[in-house]
């Protein structure tokens, strides 16, 4: 009898007890940005994160015109399997193609992505005589920052970032958006 419990025992350990494994979660990834200057010169910086649990695991830096292409869905991307028009799914407007009255726009312009600088810097940095929307030189206030955590995981607390999935297309939709503008830069 002893010899059959000590055969049970160990094969419930190896096979479980008939309850099926959850499959492991794998991580995915997720088109982001972050406030930082880049080593090349940038005033902020592109990415394809790599999120597992939420938390950022790795990141590949992307240049404005790929990025641009892969979230419009126009370029393969492992961030965008679907190849959806995330600009059009998050409603950020004038990035990647678009039609009006005067035609078809490329939209590889995208002012809303290459405007993320204006979070952190007060005056005209890129030389078009476009002041920035932060309230301090070289920094947003700390009222600018608690605006910008609602934007980011609150496991990042410094404004840098990351900002990545929804919640970065939540910023950039939200930057178009001239009442949001007059209430980060304003403060009202």
């Amino acid at each position: 009898m002893n010899r059959y419990v000590l055969l049970i025992v160990p094969t419930l350990i190896l096979f479980g007890t008939g309850q099926s494994a959850q499959p492991p979660i794998l991580a995915r990834q997720e088109f982001g940005f972050s406030l930082n200057p880049t080593a090349q010169g940038e005033l902020y910086a592109l990415f394809i994160y790599t999120v597992h649990e939420d938390l950022v695991m790795g990141s590949v830096p992307m240049r404005p015109e790929p990025y641009i292409l892969q979230v419009s869905g126009l370029q393969e991307s492992r961030a965008n399997l679907e190849g959806l028009d995330l600009f059009y799914e998050f409603g950020i407007a004038h990035c990647g193609p678009w039609a009006d009255d005067q035609g078809l726009h490329d939209g590889l312009d995208c002012s809303t992505i290459r405007d993320l600088w204006k979070l952190r810097y007060k005056r005209d940095v890129v030389g078009d005589n476009d002041p920035g929307w932060a309230a301090e030189e070289f920094t947003p206030s700390v009222r600018q920052q608690i605006i910008l955590q609602a934007y980011r995981n609150p496991a990042y607390e410094h404004w840098h970032g990351p900002y990545y999935g929804k919640d970065a297309f939540r910023l950039l939709r939200d930057m178009q958006d001239p009442k949001w503008v007059a209430l980060y830069r304003d403060g009202g």
